[in-house]
């Protein structure tokens, strides 16, 4: 086993438009300060945080073969990043549409292209031996889904690695049916990283600290919690809950701060520190990326208290 992570999920280019609360009128144009065009999708973004610690890192995931692939494996070409991105061929990659405006939270319009089809027959044994092995993306998988998550997390287990889930917002909703899918699943898993949105919807209950202590005992998994603004919480399995507020910032941008938490939580984690220290180290970065520029975030390192 390897002491890095694998990440299997969703890689695509992520248009950004700023400054748009909602669409013009049929007919009619609108400018906006900027649209921009970025690596994009939960794995992938997830992988770049990683690599970018200098943490090795495995990056699994399906597009298609389009010229869309040629500016990922670009944005991809980072030291400590293997990118194995398997290419469907006849099929477009994935693409989403984020809308991003001051004061509300981002809003995806997304295009599954080839990763609709990725199953767990993609991951060959290599792939899973490493310290971590992480699905993200998880509701924009139809092929990586119930059954086929519980096959990907047991072969991970049983080749002695971590597993890691971070689900994302089911398009149809938190309905009984998905709420109980990913019950399920986190049988197989050892780390969920949901945000708090995500948790409530999953557990049909407001108050984070209560729904993150009652799911993590009734799993058996650490669950870690994405507040936003508010920082992050832990539950584990013992009852126990911890949390750690976020410092006040100017936020320049938003996109891939989730993804940056879960980063700098498990490297930290892998690099000794105590989940409650990892906890803060994954607080702490987040909150530096949302108050830097996409383009200078390379620039940014894991508090070094939690440096080993």
């Amino acid at each position: 086993m390897t002491d890095g992570i694998t990440i299997i999920g969703n890689t695509n280019i992520d248009v950004v438009v700023a400054d748009t609360r909602d669409l013009p009128e049929p007919g009619t144009e609108r400018v906006v300060s900027s649209v921009s065009l970025r690596l994009g999708g939960s794995a992938g973004n997830f992988a770049v945080r990683c690599a970018g610690l200098d943490f090795p890192t495995t990056l699994v995931s399906r597009v298609g073969d389009d010229t869309s692939v040629m500016v990922l494996e670009a944005e991809l070409r980072l030291p400590s990043l293997q990118a194995r991105l398997l290419r469907t061929a006849g099929e477009p990659s994935g693409i989403t549409i984020a809308v991003e405006a001051p004061g509300r939270d981002r809003a995806f319009i997304s295009s599954l292209g080839a990763m609709a089809s990725m199953t767990p027959d993609d991951i060959t044994e290599d792939m899973l031996s490493s310290r971590y092995v992480a699905l993200a993306g998880y509701f924009l998988l139809p092929g990586m889904r119930g059954p086929a998550s519980a096959e990907l997390f047991g072969r991970a287990g049983l080749s002695g690695a971590r597993t890691v889930l971070d689900t994302g917002w089911p398009p149809e909703g938190w309905t009984p049916a998905t709420r109980q899918e990913v019950l399920s699943a986190l049988a197989l898993v050892d780390i969920f990283l949901p945000n708090d949105d995500e948790l409530h919807g999953l557990m049909d209950d407001g108050n984070t600290e209560r729904a993150a202590r009652r799911l993590s005992v009734t799993t058996n998994t650490l669950v870690a919690v994405k507040m936003g603004a508010r920082g992050a919480g832990l539950a584990s399995p013992d009852g126990g809950w911890s949390a750690q507020p976020a410092a006040r910032v100017d936020v320049v941008d938003s996109t891939g701060a989730g993804d940056g938490f879960n980063a700098a939580f498990l490297v930290s984690a892998a690099r000794g520190a105590v989940w409650p220290d990892a906890l803060a180290s994954g607080v702490g970065y987040a909150t530096e990326m949302v108050a830097t520029a996409p383009e200078r975030r390379a620039a940014v390192v894991l508090p070094t208290a939690t440096l080993s």
